[in-house]
């Protein structure tokens, strides 16, 4: 059965990473990769300097999937800029998203990370998220979808 969940990947010790946005980019391009791979939806992401947020529908086991995500990452930029260090974190944060009131609340803490800590004014100019990417991405559940009510 297929379940949502808003992951927070640590990067090691919380080195900024990211600061290098070569290496945003291929983590951007791994994540659509595993969409394939791992038959997952990818909703959003942002990838911030020492972390990063997805928002995310499958079926396969949560630990199972970063860790796939996180040995390719690091197979790639290992090949790519010739970086040998330690990237992520062992533990990361997962929590199974159950409503559409839950599912809003994380698509916005995704979109307003990078405004809130002054990379950008407005969640759209952020290159390194979903709100800024070139990508399409995956559709809600329908259950998770935010239903907007109409007042007479």
């Amino acid at each position: 059965m297929s379940a949502t969940h808003f992951i927070t990947l640590p990067t090691f010790h919380r080195k900024r990473i990211f600061q290098n946005e070569r290496f945003g980019e291929v983590l951007t391009e791994v994540l659509m990769h595993s969409r394939r791979q791992f038959d997952i939806l990818l909703h959003d992401y942002v990838i911030m300097p020492d972390h990063a947020h997805l928002l995310l529908t499958g079926e396969v086991p949560v630990a199972q999937l970063i860790n796939a995500l996180q040995k390719e990452f690091a197979k790639e930029i290992a090949l790519q800029f010739g970086y040998a260090g330690e990237v992520w974190e062992s533990q990361f944060d997962d929590q199974e998203i159950k409503s559409a009131k839950d599912c809003a609340e994380c698509a916005k803490h995704i979109h307003s990370n990078p405004v809130r800590v002054g990379f950008c004014d407005k969640p759209g100019e952020y290159r390194m998220s979903s709100t800024g990417s070139r990508w399409l991405l995956d559709p809600l559940p329908e259950a998770l979808r935010a239903e907007t009510t109409q007042t007479a």
